[in-house]
C-alpha cells in the first residue's frame, strides 16, 4: 500500500468515525441500555457489510442520482433534527416528559446521508486497498460498530459524572447537528468557490493560534460553567 493509498484509506475511516461518534452522541444522552447500544452498532455493521457487498453491484448512474439529492436530504434531516430538538427539551422541561427513546433516532438512525457516506467510504476503500467487497464493507462496520460504543459509552458516562444525562441535553444535541445539517449545503459549496478565487496568503504565528483556541476555549467554558450555576439554583429554589 502506498503512502498516497494510505492517507486515502485512512481520510475515509477518520469521516465514517466522525459519523459514528454522531450516532454515539445520540445513544449516550438517550434513555437506552448498553445492550440496546450494542444492538444499534450492530445494525451500523450489518449495513457496511451489505453497503460494501453494494459496490460495483449498484450502477453508477443510480449513485450520482442518489448524490443529486443530497441537498434535499440534509435539509430533511436538518428540519427533523430541529424539530424534535425542539420538542423533546420542551417536553422534558416542562412536562418531565422523557421522548429520547424515540427522538434519538433522528440522530443516531442510519440515515438517507449516512447510507450514502458509508456506500461511498467502502466504493473509495474498494479502490485504494486490495481487499474483497465484503472484507472492506466489514472493515468499515467495525470502526462505526467500535465508534459508537466508544463515543455512547464515554459520553454517558462524564453526562453522569456532570449531571447533565437527560433528555434536554439531547435536545440541544439535535438542534446543534441540525443547525449543522442546515448550513453546511450552504456553507461548503461558497467554500469552495472561494478556493478558485486568488487571495493574499495571511501569515499567523503559532502563538496567535494557540491564542484563539485559548479564547474560544475559554468562551466554551465560561458558558459551561455559568450553565451549570444556573441549573443548580434552579434546583435548590
Amino acid at each position: 500500500m502506498t503512502d498516497t493509498t494510505s492517507l486515502i484509506a485512512s481520510g475515509v475511516l477518520i469521516g465514517i468515525a466522525v459519523l459514528a461518534l454522531k450516532t454515539g452522541l445520540g445513544c449516550g444522552f438517550a434513555s437506552l441500555s448498553r445492550r440496546e447500544v450494542v444492538y444499534l452498532a450492530t445494525v451500523y455493521l450489518v449495513v457496511s457489510i451489505i453497503m460494501g457487498y453494494l459496490v460495483g453491484v449498484i450502477p453508477l448512474d443510480l449513485t450520482q442520482n442518489i448524490l443529486a439529492t443530497g441537498v434535499t436530504m440534509h435539509l430533511i434531516i436538518a428540519v427533523g433534527l430541529i424539530y424534535f430538538g425542539i420538542h423533546t427539551k420542551r417536553q422534558w422541561l416542562s412536562h418531565g416528559c422523557d421522548l429520547s427513546r424515540k427522538t434519538f433516532l433522528w440522530l443516531s438512525i442510519p440515515c438517507p446521508v449516512c447510507l450514502t457516506a458509508t456506500f461511498l467510504a467502502c466504493t473509495v476503500l474498494a479502490g485504494a486497498i486490495d481487499r474483497s467487497n465484503i472484507a472492506i464493507g466489514a472493515i468499515v462496520g467495525l470502526v462505526f460498530f467500535t465508534g459508537i460504543i466508544a463515543a455512547s459509552f464515554s459520553v454517558s458516562f462524564l453526562a453522569k459524572q456532570f449531571n447533565s444525562k437527560d433528555p434536554s441535553a439531547l435536545g440541544t444535541t439535535m438542534i446543534l447537528f441540525g443547525l449543522f445539517y442546515l448550513l453546511s449545503p450552504l456553507v461548503i459549496p461558497a467554500y469552495m468557490q472561494a478556493q478558485t478565487i486568488p487571495i493574499s496568503s495571511v501569515s499567523m504565528s503559532p502563538g496567535e493560534t494557540a491564542l484563539s483556541f485559548a479564547l474560544m476555549a475559554s468562551l466554551g467554558m465560561i458558558g459551561f460553567i455559568g450553565s451549570r450555576r444556573r441549573r443548580s439554583r434552579d434546583l435548590e429554589s
